[in-house]
């Protein structure tokens, strides 16, 4: 098709759906509760216009807390036995969103992203609606059938930028299914967000553990000479700048003891998170195995990085942080940012505490060690990794190659701490 042809077509698309939006069916086939009118939830929703008209696409930001809005809501409307899809629809597209918004391209990921969340999200809306309420099904037609539309427009008109998702047609599409919500849902936020991890079946507030003081006096009775070492001390030496939380720093000569202090940490963790959410006694050893060759995987056991003369949190350029290098935007609202960066304990928490989810609620609860070539651990870390449609990106025969690389990796060092070695970590700070 020339330029000329398809930029007709698109456009024809464009209109069909501009013309379209305040006439959805309100309820699906088998629903025989009288709808609300779709007009006064389609009130204030204005779709996109035409290309040189529209107002400027919403960031990313935008975007996330947009869908972050939606999905708590579905998550609170929907029969319970959806909650589970829902939440693994909202965790795939925020590890998309990571992954697009660290890397270096210059387009606006937004239209992207939209396209990618609406396609996992759809069908789950679709199959649920049968159960709700005449009213929520109502809302939920009408949002459904205006997203179905704006996903056209994105489709057909792809190769030329006709999808424009402005802040105002977020909000718009966010009062379909609220009609009076009077607080922006466009508001980025990073504080704590119950709903979500109630969402996501986690408890409603994840603690640190231990504070660093007691750390330091556990530490000083397991080695009164590491204790008053400097690498141990909060205050800034001269010349150094000191992280808020733990700053354990070893030199050679202090790495045995270090790493034993770590270890021990990540076992306390795995042993709590696993109590908490009563996880059978069989798995427990293995969570904790998994536990301890993550964080080898992620970090070589560390929260921070020595650079120059100066003292750093370990991050990654795509938002990981610390020890397990848990993603700041990916669980952005499920765990406190600022704890994640300096405290190593809450950091450590975080971690196990979404390798149980991905453990006991995706590997296990799917069977993935019943597949050819499955294994539990394995079927964990790639969720872990890259999101719960990954879960079994390890045994793909047509997997990126730098996506195997990080799974065999972790492979390596999972079989090393199940046969008792995983003081081998130690190897990372000597090459």
């Amino acid at each position: 098709m020339y330029p000329q042809a398809r930029s007709v077509f698109a456009i024809v698309c464009l209109l069909w759906v501009i013309a379209s939006a305040f006439f959805v069916t309100p309820l699906r086939a088998g629903d025989s509760k009288t709808p609300q009118a779709p007009q006064q939830f389609a009130a204030g929703f204005q779709l996109p216009q035409l290309p040189g008209m529209s107002a400027p696409s919403a960031d990313w930001q935008q975007w996330d807390s947009f869908f972050t809005f939606i999905v708590k809501r579905f998550g609170q409307d929907v029969p319970a036995n959806f909650k589970d899809a829902v939440g693994d629809a909202f965790l795939d597209s925020r590890y998309e969103l990571s992954s697009l918004i660290g890397s270096a391209q210059a387009s606006n990921p937004v239209p992207q992203l939209f396209l990618d969340s609406w396609q996992r999200l759809s069908p789950i809306l679709n199959q649920a609606l049968p159960a709700m309420s005449g009213a929520a099904a109502s809302r939920y037609s009408s949002f459904v059938s205006a997203g179905d539309k704006l996903a056209v427009v994105g489709q057909q008109g792809a190769q030329l930028g006709l999808l424009q998702l402005s802040p105002d047609v977020l909000r718009g599409m966010a009062r379909l299914i609220e009609p009076s919500i009077t607080a922006d849902p466009l508001t980025y936020t990073t504080s704590i967000d119950t709903a979500l991890r109630d969402l996501l079946g986690f408890e409603s507030q994840l603690t640190s553990g231990q504070s660093q003081q007691s750390w330091l006096e556990r530490l000083h009775h397991f080695d009164p000479a590491l204790a008053a070492a400097q690498w141990l001390v909060p205050e800034a030496s001269a010349g150094e700048k000191r992280p808020a939380g733990n700053p354990w720093f070893p030199d050679e000569k202090q790495l045995p003891a270090y790493l034993q202090r770590v270890k021990a940490l990540l076992v306390e963790s795995s042993d709590r998170v696993a109590a908490k959410n009563k996880l059978a006694e069989q798995y427990r050893p293995l969570h904790r195995q998994i536990v301890l060759a993550a964080a080898w995987q992620e970090s070589c056991w560390r929260q921070f990085i020595k650079k120059r003369n100066s003292f750093t949190l370990l991050a990654s350029a795509t938002g990981d942080l610390g020890l397990m290098q848990v993603n700041r935007h990916t669980w952005r609202g499920v765990y406190d940012l600022n704890a994640l960066s300096g405290d190593i304990s809450y950091n450590s928490n975080s971690g196990s505490e979404i390798l149980l989810y991905y453990l006991a609620r995706h590997a296990i609860r799917r069977g993935e060690d019943k597949h050819e070539g499955g294994n539990l651990a394995r079927g964990t870390y790639s969720a872990y990794n890259g999101g719960p449609g990954q879960l079994g990106r390890y045994r793909a025969a047509n997997v990126n190659p730098g996506l195997r690389k990080v799974d065999e990796a972790f492979w390596e060092k999972f079989q090393a701490v199940s046969a008792g070695h995983e003081m081998d970590v130690q190897s990372c700070y000597r090459k």
